[in-house]
């Protein structure tokens, strides 16, 4: 059997095992408390995964927030707003497919994910990242996918980079070869919060290229799981730029309300 087959059934197995458990053990939905039941996507019941709120139809032509795009009625065909008319941004364009706000079912699924040690739902989140990825983004010629990274030290008392996981998912679904190693994270940063402006400091030098040659002149599409203010995204655009590479795009499976 083929090592990518052998691969594929341990996911599987452990997925089906979980199955089995909740028959004999029932587990309540980790976001909203009822039984799991049929449907279940590893700690979410199929009705809190089916509810995830998704972004509306992008109105801002760089960053995709649905804002009412009236500017488009008279003649401007990617119109910009408010944070995009105010940013010098790195990156062509930013997408997402979940709406991530305070109370929200994507926002506790995420978290889950971050810091609950849940593989199983992280990877039935990034299948519907491959699976929603904007059309309007995807249609773009991209050379290959690069998952934002940890610092080496989150990474080893995580365990995981949710961000790998996902830009695997996007790299299988639309052919993208995935660099995990050229993009790094050089020095340690505390998790992003304040405005804007603290944010941007906050990951100011935080992000360097190694083996700059494997991007050189590439477009490359950035994949990380939440879009807030657009800091940690842009600082490594400028990176991958300043190394090279011909175009960044920006995918997260969430965009911060």
């Amino acid at each position: 059997m083929p090592p990518a087959e052998i691969a594929a059934i341990g996911p599987m197995i452990r997925e089906v095992a979980a199955g089995l458990l909740h028959l004999v053990f029932p587990t309540p939905c980790h976001v909203c408390g009822r039984p799991l039941g049929r449907g279940r996507r590893s700690a979410l019941c199929r009705e809190c995964w089916e509810a995830l709120e998704r972004v509306g139809e992008a109105g801002c032509g760089r960053c995709g927030w649905p804002f009412p795009a009236a500017a488009a009625a008279h003649g401007v065909e990617q119109p910009l707003c408010q944070r995009c008319r105010e940013t010098h941004d790195h990156f062509e364009a930013a997408r997402a497919v979940l709406l991530y706000r305070d109370g929200g079912i994507a926002r506790a699924a995420i978290l889950l994910c971050k810091h609950g040690g849940r593989p199983g739902l992280l990877r039935h989140l990034a299948g519907l990242l491959a699976r929603e990825a904007p059309a309007d983004l995807m249609r773009r010629t991209w050379d290959a996918a690069v998952p934002v990274p940890l610092h080496w030290r989150r990474r080893w008392r995580r365990g995981f980079n949710q961000a790998e996981a996902l830009a695997r998912a996007v790299g299988r679904r639309h052919g993208l070869p995935v660099e995990r190693r050229c993009l790094v994270r050089v020095r340690p940063t505390p998790p992003q919060r304040g405005d804007t402006a603290a944010r941007r400091r906050n990951v100011r030098d935080a992000f360097a290229v190694r083996h700059a040659e494997r991007i050189a002149g590439k477009r490359v599409l950035l994949v990380d799981d939440v879009f807030t203010t657009g800091a940690t995204g842009n600082a490594c655009a400028a990176a991958l730029r300043a190394a090279g590479a011909a175009a960044v795009g920006v995918l997260t499976l969430a965009r911060v309300e």
